[in-house]
């Protein structure tokens, strides 16, 4: 399924669900539209396949809906498809970007939406969308086609550190506030705090900063060092 098939569908919910609002009331139980129910759940699944970066957030969505307290109410599902709606938009701006070969400018996308999601107080999705910004701007900066997948962000960035490769500092900071916590995440199943992104939004805002209108110059020593890692 497409970003765009996937955005005429929240649409389409958004159109019902203000149909049950004017019903029922915006404080109502979503379960009082067993339609509307049905149709957010089906929705949620569909993120989730489509945005697998924030499932963390749509597992949590789908268990608020069938909590006996707090009860999720049409209000909730409104403000979580608006949610839903403004990352969908960054992520097909993110994706249109790469295809124009404009891949910095998509890890800002990013970024934008570690901050999106940091304000929903999801703090997982928030490391993932770092993290991925990371990534875009080392593939940019090094010169790593986008079509390859799952770089060894850990290992190129202790090989531009070692090297004092410009600007270390922050790459060192990425790689300790960003990276680190981010694979925790995944593997240990660490739950990134608030301060943690906080910290982690700025530190990347930092390197984007630096980074903006500069190349990281390398010998072809180097360059091969990363190149042999990917």
């Amino acid at each position: 399924m497409s970003l765009e098939t996937l955005e005429n569908i929240l649409k389409l919910f958004l159109e019902d669900l203000s149909k049950r609002v004017e019903e029922f009331g915006e404080t109502s139980h979503l379960r009082s539209s067993h339609h509307i129910l049905a149709e957010f759940r089906n929705l949620i699944r569909l993120c989730s396949k489509q945005l697998p970066e924030h499932d963390e957030y749509f597992t949590h969505i789908y268990d608020s809906v069938d909590a006996i307290f707090p009860i999720f109410t049409l209000r909730d599902a409104h403000s979580t498809v608006v949610h839903i709606s403004r990352i969908l938009e960054i992520q097909e701006s993110s994706e249109s970007k790469i295809k124009e070969m404009k891949v910095f400018e998509s890890a800002n996308d990013k970024l934008e939406q570690a901050v999106i999601t940091f304000r929903k107080d999801d703090y997982t999705s928030t490391f993932h969308n770092l993290n991925t910004a990371l990534e875009l701007v080392l593939k940019d900066r090094l010169g790593i086609p986008v079509t390859i997948t799952n770089i060894n962000t850990l290992r190129i960035i202790d090989i531009l550190v070692k090297h004092r490769i410009q600007p270390y500092p922050y790459l060192s900071e990425a790689k300790k506030r960003i990276v680190m916590i981010d694979n925790k995440a995944k593997h240990q199943g660490y739950s990134p705090s608030k301060i943690d992104c906080i910290n982690d939004i700025k530190v990347m805002e930092e390197l984007i900063s630096r980074l903006r209108d500069k190349e990281i110059r390398l010998t072809e020593d180097i360059r091969n060092k990363i190149y042999e890692g990917l």
